[in-house]
């Protein structure tokens, strides 16, 4: 049995709890950078491993290499190959790569893998999942135009599925602001990774990338007045300012990009 956890902390609770078989870890943050083409080939690893490196993960062979390394364990001849995630939006990404790639069941989980104790008892509740919806679900997070996610059947996947997803649709840009849930949570909050994490019902991004996120809107001039007062009550917008950014298959470039109303997908 081939046990595969997402990140080094859930993979090292995992090796400790004494479970059946050898234990791996993949670590990629598909929440952030392009999400585009076919999880576990070339094509997919480059232009993460381009965006990756350029903002902090080292250098871009380097972080090809490990990607690689991460998907080559995940094929690792098993009798069964068991995926442990957890209910935030980057492992309920990390699950439809997964799923997608190679077939395996999964233990799925509302809190932190770290914080469970039971885990011979959540093996043994480990569930099959419909990989002809994950195949569906991922191309349509990895497509250009995000309009097909809120309509996806996610009936055969996990109970997480549908909020991480629409969690997702809530980084595109709001209509008249431009900032998405999570920069909006951060200028309203003056830039407290503890606050805008509070504001979660599952938090899921790391600090490394709510830096990130931050200092891009501070260079924007956005926690400056009255830009910042301006921009949260909807008469400034921030996509007049911003960075290019990926929202897994969709580049927003400028202001005219998908944006996200609090029901649907906004056309350019």
């Amino acid at each position: 049995m081939l046990h595969v956890a997402n990140g080094d902390h859930a993979l090292s609770v995992l090796r400790a709890a004494g479970l059946p078989g050898e234990v791996t870890a993949w670590s990629d943050v598909l929440d952030q950078g392009p999400v585009r083409g076919l999880p576990g080939t070339p094509e997919f690893r480059a232009p993460r491993a381009e965006w990756l490196a350029e903002n902090g993960a080292g250098a871009a062979d380097q972080v090809r290499a490990q990607l690689e390394a991460w998907d080559e364990a995940l094929r690792t001849p098993a009798e069964e190959t068991v995926l442990w995630f957890e209910a935030d939006l980057t492992c309920q990404l990390g699950l439809l790569h997964h799923l997608v790639l190679i077939d395996a069941s999964a233990v799925v989980t509302q809190e932190p893998v770290p914080q469970q104790k039971e885990f011979a008892a959540l093996l043994a509740q480990r569930r099959r999942y419909d990989r002809a919806q994950a195949r569906k679900a991922w191309e349509a997070i990895a497509a250009p135009d995000p309009r097909g996610i809120a309509s996806l059947d996610l009936s055969g996947l996990p109970q997480q599925m549908g909020p991480a997803l629409r969690r997702l649709l809530e980084e595109l840009p709001e209509p008249a602001s431009g900032l998405s849930r999570t920069e909006r949570a951060i200028l309203e909050e003056e830039g407290s990774f503890p606050r805008v994490q509070a504001r979660e019902a599952v938090p899921w991004i790391t600090d490394l990338f709510f830096a990130r996120a931050m200092t891009e809107l501070h260079e924007a001039g956005m926690f400056d007045e009255p830009a910042r007062t301006e921009c949260l009550a909807g008469r400034l917008d921030y996509r007049t300012r911003a960075v290019d950014r990926w929202v897994c298959g969709v580049l927003l470039r400028g202001t005219g990009c998908f944006r996200w109303d609090g029901a649907a997908v906004v056309a350019p």
